[in-house]
């Protein structure tokens, strides 16, 4: 049984885990599963978060100039890539892993309105890399933890001449 995670969120260091059947909950509520919902959350590309969109207008020789073209195909490349997260992804993986580290499920839900809901307060983006964690931590074997089925003992027989 993989062990919980702690992690920052909400000011304090809470324990998160998903077993299998908080994983089976969360891909039937996000209609993926488990790897295609750590794939979404890890395409976010912060570096495309504030990017805008080059204007010709602005280049010496307008569409034609070849730093516009430069430009503009990088920032088409950076945005294509740039992100198929869900809210859902974020915000349930958060939550279920939270009452699998032992909160409460209304406990777990509050915490979820308070500290990713409310968008106002906390970008969303901010909670995309907590998300992250929870599930590898879910999907990988943490440090020293062995998975799979313990090797078979081997006993010799003492025989007699």
């Amino acid at each position: 049984m993989t062990r919980a995670v702690e992690l920052s969120f909400g000011g304090r260091f809470r324990p998160f885990r998903l077993d299998i059947g908080a994983l089976r909950e969360l891909q039937g509520l996000c209609n993926a599963g488990p790897s295609t919902i750590l794939a979404r959350l890890m395409s976010f590309q912060p570096q495309a978060a504030n990017l805008r969109r080059p204007e010709p207008e602005t280049y010496t020789l307008g569409a034609a100039d070849p730093d516009f073209l430069a430009d503009f195909n990088s920032y088409a490349m950076l945005r294509s890539i740039g992100g198929d997260w869900r809210i859902e992804d974020v915000r349930e993986t958060i939550r279920l892993g939270l009452i699998g580290g032992g909160a409460t499920p209304s406990d777990a839900s509050v915490a979820v309105m308070t500290y990713v809901d409310q968008v106002e307060r906390f970008p969303i983006v901010d909670n995309i890399g907590i998300a992250s964690a929870v599930l590898i931590h879910a999907l990988t074997a943490p440090e020293g933890e062995k998975v799979g089925k313990p090797a078979a003992e081997t006993t010799t027989a003492a025989t007699t001449a």
